[in-house]
């Protein structure tokens, strides 16, 4: 019997990489000299970003200089960012969780004939490194898979999706607002092609709510999607949000698994 081929999309989060956020906490503190947890970096991301729309939008005398202070700000921390998600990968302080290789194999590279697509919500190259690793430990060549970082990359400061932002906001310019969709373009492209999604290490956070609509417009507009597949510790959380963003569309099967359990379908 022939096993049926899929097109996949993995999407991945913070939570497929272990002390994910080690090297942005220690971002934080070197340009601010505050010692925080995740909650408090989030905090002061929202913070920062709120201050770039206000300013670029507040009629008032300052406005243009507290724009460029906060712009600076803005920078600083992306650059301190990648410097120190640098670090961390070369110190080995970032890696996959150890589940992350058994997942792979048993929803995405159990038929050589599915055709995969990587979507990754981090700013490090962690998994991306990883999988390819193990594409070429698998079919013993070059094979590489390519992976869409929705939120940037370490590879370009610059262009680092900080938490909150979304494609179009007032302080940018039109030339970057639209490189920021056309990325965001080519994730939608990916989930729509896609017959199967799996999510792992993501909680779909409500303060990310562009991503939650991107996802959710992509998965409805979607009419070869079968099942959605999520990994996750805190797997009832995430259905219950899946299902919340593809309402109306209520046909489509999720299957849930615990990290530390996958043969066992909750």
């Amino acid at each position: 019997m022939e096993i049926k081929s899929n097109k996949i999309a993995i999407i991945v989060g913070a939570g497929a990489v272990e002390n994910a956020w080690v090297p942005i906490i220690n971002a934080i503190k070197v340009v601010t000299g505050q010692t925080v947890d995740i909650d408090g970096a989030n905090c002061f991301f929202a913070r920062l970003i709120y201050l770039l729309r206000f300013y670029s939008k507040i009629p008032h005398s300052n406005a243009k200089t507290y724009l460029k202070i906060s712009k600076e700000n803005a920078e600083t921390i992306k650059i301190g960012i990648c410097e120190e998600i640098k670090i961390a990968q070369k110190n080995g302080i970032l890696k996959p969780r150890n589940e992350f290789r058994k997942i792979l194999k048993k929803f995405a590279l159990n038929n050589c004939r599915n055709s995969v697509g990587l979507i990754s919500t981090n700013w490090d190259t962690v998994i991306d490194n990883d999988v390819n690793n193990l594409l070429k430990e698998i079919y013993e060549g070059e094979q590489t898979l390519k992976c869409f970082h929705i939120h940037g990359s370490v590879e370009f400061p610059n262009h680092l999706y900080l938490p909150s932002e979304t494609t179009q906001e007032n302080y940018r310019s039109d030339t970057e607002n639209k490189n920021f969709g056309l990325n965001h373009a080519k994730t939608i492209q990916l989930l729509e092609q896609a017959n199967q999604i799996l999510i792992y290490g993501l909680s779909l956070d409500p303060l990310d709510a562009e991503l939650s609509q991107v996802f959710g417009g992509a998965s409805f507009a979607n009419n070869h999607i079968q099942e959605i597949i999520i990994v996750n510790p805190d797997y009832e959380r995430i259905k219950n949000r899946v299902k919340v963003l593809l309402y109306p569309k209520v046909d489509i099967k999720i299957r849930c698994f615990s990290p530390d359990d996958l043969e066992t379908e909750r």
